[in-house]
């Protein structure tokens, strides 16, 4: 069972589960987090995503500092709070929450390092994650976006309480070579979507 610890005005300060901690990230997580983030094995599916430099992690985890400021959440650092195969307790693995998109619905996302892989780890984070965004705005519906292609991905999704709001792609052809919106991608979300609210999540690609 997940534990959702909230200050009164509703800004999650912390999140434990069984084997995990979660807090805010800040900028005191910077190279952990670009060890995570610019690490090409992380973005096996979408290598333009990966971080090229220090200073583009800097400016993502300002990103999460924002929404938690003005929503109540964002993204957190996830650390190991037990042993975990080779893993030791205090292990900074990545980043795992939900960040408001520019209209009322929260994105939920996470990535761990490789070393983190294949101990269920990602959807122990996704499951509290899940959680803390619906604590925090219970009216707000929860989606996730994740490409076809990333099996391990779409499994976590699919074991959580969300639906299948969407598949398919949102272009015919890449704009571009940081366009992906021609890739398959699956959209999950944890209530019916209104029609324009779906439609918005569909163009992020």
């Amino acid at each position: 069972m997940s534990d959702v610890a909230a200050t009164l005005d509703t800004m999650i300060d912390e999140l434990r589960t069984e084997r995990l901690l979660l807090t805010p990230l800040a900028l005191d997580h910077v190279d952990a987090y670009y060890r995570v983030y610019g690490d090409p094995r992380t973005w096996e599916h979408l290598p333009s995503g990966r971080h090229t430099s220090r200073g583009e992690s800097a400016r993502a985890i300002e990103r999460s500092m924002q929404s938690r400021r003005t929503y109540g959440f964002g993204h957190c650092a996830v650390v190991l709070r037990q042993p975990v195969g080779d893993l030791a307790p205090g292990t900074f693995l990545g980043s795992a929450g939900a960040a408001m998109l520019a209209f009322d619905a929260w994105n939920l996302g996470y990535r761990l390092a490789p070393e983190a892989w294949g101990h269920g780890l990602a959807r122990e984070a996704a499951r509290v994650s899940l959680d803390a965004a619906r604590a925090v705005r219970p009216e707000t519906p929860v989606t996730a976006r994740v490409l076809a292609a990333n099996t391990a991905s779409v499994r976590v999704l699919e074991r959580l309480d969300l639906d299948l709001a969407w598949s398919g792609t949102s272009s015919d052809a890449p704009s571009g070579p940081d366009d992906t919106t021609h890739l398959e991608r699956l959209i999950f979300a944890d209530r019916p979507l209104d029609d324009e609210t779906l439609e918005a999540v569909i163009a992020l690609g």
